[in-house]
């Protein structure tokens, strides 16, 4: 987006025809819109724009969602009443087998992957608020399914978790490219970071509410977790009407009036040049994105450059699990056990990790504008790996008290460095990295991949750590470090820089196949815009 300091009377080039597609002239909106939106900083942008500012926060109620029923899913096994329920009792203590933990704990992804996959279909033909609608109405009924399951109908229960996982899925995915393609460029990386910034936030609010209701001994001890969730999509469905519509869908369903209309609303600016000037900047991306493909299908995601953009889409969130965040987070409690800490306190602890997390988050809100996507994302993988490392070297000694708390204290470390860096970097990165032709569909198709990589993990790990399995315990440090050390080489290699670069400039730099490391120092000049 341009900001509002745009000149009025700027003339556009119209473009011309030619043998590789369209054509621009030296003076173009997508030039002019560029040297504008380099201009605006994140202080001015939030100034002018803060109502983009609180739309993006409110579908991220979405990603909050998701992270409040991922916590759920997995506390839900420690609580006594729920695995009596659907599970048995042997020797005055309630079972619940291990097929069905993994099928409960595996469920939210795999309906999430297949989730992150729809939302290209449906976001393209309803719109981006039509997609939070649809997806919204499918948690409230998966919740219903899920409140009202009677003990041991297992079935009933896991299909309502599957159906959860897809609507929330999708929730996920919308949220991440909305608040890319509603925001000005120097609020973009705010903006999308705040989607992770709400899965930690589900956690944690997840995680108290787990502490309040898991001594109870009815039914509602479990109930009152999954009742709770009913909030976050009825909010959704409340505010939706006076959210506005993703201009650039607008833009690409012939409905340019109302892109104006909303960019003057977000922008806080009188209907006029600087709207007019935004949607022509656009048309011409969209123009020149066309010339590059003329059709937009989950296979345009895997051809040309695409191709490209799509795996690093993906990669991103492939190394969040190669970088052992599931493992960390997954066995905090764990860790804070074997530490000497009774069960509840253990409990406790593990809210403070996710309130660490929180913060983390937050903080990197001041940072990824000032060093960089690819910068903190890289440094940032690079000290997990370490702490991975450690983790497995300490762990050699695990018989020694002090060995336990240094891993104890290891994860409160790695879980603010994930958080401060690639883990909500990730997210910028993978929103802006896609074409805006593409964006729902590449956006679906790295939600699905996150989901499929949790949903691996979540059956793998119970088998490594087990004391009845595998029993590696911190050992897996070892594994995971080693994991992330090559996630390390792969990321400087491949994950470019998109601080700074409109979604044309990052459509030229991929055309013309600059190296991920120079992206942030390659020139454009206004003649690209005619070569290509």
């Amino acid at each position: 987006m341009a900001s509002k300091e745009s000149p009025e009377k700027a003339e556009f080039a119209e473009p011309m025809s030619s043998e590789k597609g369209t054509s621009y002239g030296s003076l173009t909106a997508l030039a002019q819109a560029a040297a504008t939106d380099h201009a605006l900083t994140p202080m001015q942008a939030m100034r002018t724009s803060w109502r983009t500012l609180l739309w993006s926060l409110f579908v991220c109620i979405g990603p909050l969602s998701w992270g409040f029923d991922a916590q759920v899913g997995s506390s839900l096994l420690s609580i006594p009443v729920f695995r009596q329920d659907f599970g048995y009792m042997e020797d005055n203590q309630a079972i619940l087998t291990a097929p069905w933990q993994s099928a409960f704990m595996s469920a939210n992804a795999i309906g999430g992957m297949f989730g992150g996959l729809a939302l290209g279909y449906v976001s393209d033909k309803l719109g981006r608020r039509g997609a939070v609608a649809v997806s919204s109405v499918i948690s409230i009924g998966a919740v219903l399914i899920q409140f009202f399951t009677p003990s041991h109908v297992n079935g009933m229960f896991l299909a309502g978790k599957l159906i959860n996982g897809f609507g929330l899925g999708m929730l996920v995915a919308c949220a991440s490219g909305y608040s890319a393609e509603v925001s000005p460029l120097a609020l973009r990386g705010v903006t999308t970071a705040t989607v992770n910034l709400g899965i930690s936030v589900g956690r944690l609010l997840s995680n108290c509410v787990i502490r309040s209701t898991g001594n109870r001994t009815d039914a509602y001890a479990y109930r009152i977790p999954l009742a709770l969730q009913w909030i976050f999509p009825v909010l959704l469905l409340v505010g939706l009407p006076f959210a506005p519509e993703s201009p650039w869908w607008l833009v690409r369903n012939m409905r340019k009036e109302d892109a104006e209309q909303v960019l003057a609303k977000l922008g806080g600016c009188p209907l006029g040049s600087d709207a007019k000037l935004q949607v022509q900047q656009i048309q011409e991306t969209i123009e020149l994105e066309d010339s590059y493909a003329a059709t937009a299908t989950y296979m345009d995601c895997f051809r040309g450059v695409n191709r490209t953009r799509t795996i690093v889409a993906m990669m991103v969130f492939v190394l969040h699990v190669c970088a052992g965040v599931n493992f960390v987070w997954g066995y905090s409690s764990y860790f804070f056990e074997l530490a000497g800490f009774a069960d509840r306190s253990a409990f406790n602890l593990s809210i403070g990790l996710t309130a660490v997390g929180v913060f983390g988050n937050l903080l990197a809100f001041y940072i990824l504008d000032r060093f960089g996507r690819r910068s903190i994302f890289n440094w940032g993988l690079m000290a997990c790996t370490v702490i991975l490392l450690l983790i497995g070297f300490v762990w050699l000694d695990n018989t020694n008290p002090t060995a336990k708390w240094a891993v104890a204290t290891l994860t409160i470390i790695y879980t603010f460095i994930f958080q401060t860096s690639f883990g909500p970097i990730g997210y910028v990165i993978f929103a802006e990295v896609s074409s805006a032709k593409l964006r729902s569909k590449t956006v679906g198709i790295a939600t699905w991949t996150d989901s499929l990589c949790s949903m691996v993990m979540n059956i793998v790990l119970p088998y490594l750590v087990n004391p009845d399995e595998a029993n590696l315990g911190g050992y897996l440090g070892f594994l995971f470090g080693g994991l992330a050390l090559a996630g390390t080489v792969w990321a400087w290699l491949f994950i470019p820089e998109t601080k700074n670069r409109t979604v044309a400039e990052l459509d030229l730099l991929f055309e013309k196949k600059v190296p991920a490391k120079d992206f942030a120092t390659h020139k454009l000049h206004d003649t690209d815009y005619c070569e290509l």
